[in-house]
């Protein structure tokens, strides 16, 4: 049995690996072109907003980052070994719209300009014996690594264990909700969207010990502007339940979902997506749906306002792989 397992892991790694492979071919050979996310994804047979979080989390940067960082780098060996070439040809020919864009990319990433760096910025930069400033030249770092031996993704040494994860049948539940439309970071605003939904929800029996309060995250904040990610606050109801004024209704995509539960502060949220997607997933033998991922809490939240702490079931939705 122990052995079974071992091997649909490793044939699960693989899988992601040979998809993930695919994608970042798919980037090698068209780093001049058109490299769209939806493109990305659908070369590694994911949805696009599923397929950010497993690249981000196995490579170590979000796609349009990684994209970003290989045409600043291969522009800047170019600008060094052909002092022929221009600016403009070279940012073009790297897949930048303009020059004006590329100058701008390009400073922000070596401090200096293209021009400094093929005047001898660059000579410069590689005879400097101190460490590059933390965060501008090194990726962050991920939590697997490419493995020669095994030919698959390996869990890097000092990481944090996988999270326990069960996969849960989850029925068509139909729930109110109040959207909000100003960014996970806006606490405020996401508790006077709860605070809305429960004024509602108790005059009409559906507030009590045994209800499901549930938050669905929308967007990717890597991917959509911080401050325009939708939230929605949602509580299960049953059929009698009627849209009014903002609160609204609809039915929760039903279907195999992988739960993992975790607590902590507000930056457990991150760590826990991260957790999902980067750690478990990869190794699971199972790839994500294409539907929102679900945070079912256990309880109210405790401590204080200002430094909160949640207990939650993060319900990622998931088929075979």
């Amino acid at each position: 049995m122990v052995e079974s397992l071992r091997s649909a892991t490793l044939r699960t790694q693989k899988e992601y690996a040979r998809r993930l492979n695919a994608a970042l071919d798919h980037i090698d050979r068209n780093i001049a072109g058109d490299i769209s996310l939806g493109k990305l994804a659908a070369a590694a047979c994911f949805s696009p907003y599923h397929f950010h979080r497993i690249f981000t989390a196995l490579v170590g940067e979000p796609p349009a980052e990684y994209v970003r960082r290989l045409r600043l780098e291969r522009a800047a060996l170019r600008l060094a070994n052909e002092p022929e070439t221009s600016v403009t040809e070279i940012a073009l020919a790297c897949g930048f719209s303009t020059s004006a864009l590329f100058c701008r990319l390009f400073k922000a990433r070596f401090d200096m300009s293209p021009t400094a760096w093929r005047g001898g910025g660059y000579e410069k930069r590689k005879n400097r014996q101190q460490e590059s400033k933390p965060g501008k030249d090194k990726p962050p770092r991920p939590a697997y690594r490419w493995s020669e031996r095994t030919k698959t993704w390996e869990r890097r040494t000092g990481m944090t264990k996988k999270p326990a994860v069960r996969i849960e049948d989850v029925p068509p539940w139909r729930v109110a909700y109040v959207k909000h439309m100003k960014g996970y970071e806006d606490g405020a605003g996401i508790g006077d969207a709860f605070e809305t939904l429960f004024c509602w929800a108790g005059p009409r029996g559906f507030m009590g010990p045994d209800m499901r309060v549930l938050g669905m995250a929308l967007d990717n904040p890597d991917i959509t502007p911080k401050d325009k990610c939708r939230y929605y606050a949602c509580v299960v109801v049953n059929d009698r339940a009627e849209a009014d004024g903002r609160v609204g209704i609809m039915t929760v995509r039903p279907g195999k979902y992988a739960v993992g539960r975790f607590s902590g502060g507000k930056e457990v949220f991150k760590r826990a997506y991260e957790a999902m997607y980067g750690e478990w997933l990869p190794g699971s033998g199972w790839q994500p749906d294409d539907a929102p991922a679900l945070e079912s809490y256990v309880g109210e939240p405790t401590g204080t306002p200002e430094e909160p702490r949640f207990v939650f079931d993060l319900y990622v939705p998931v088929k075979p792989l």
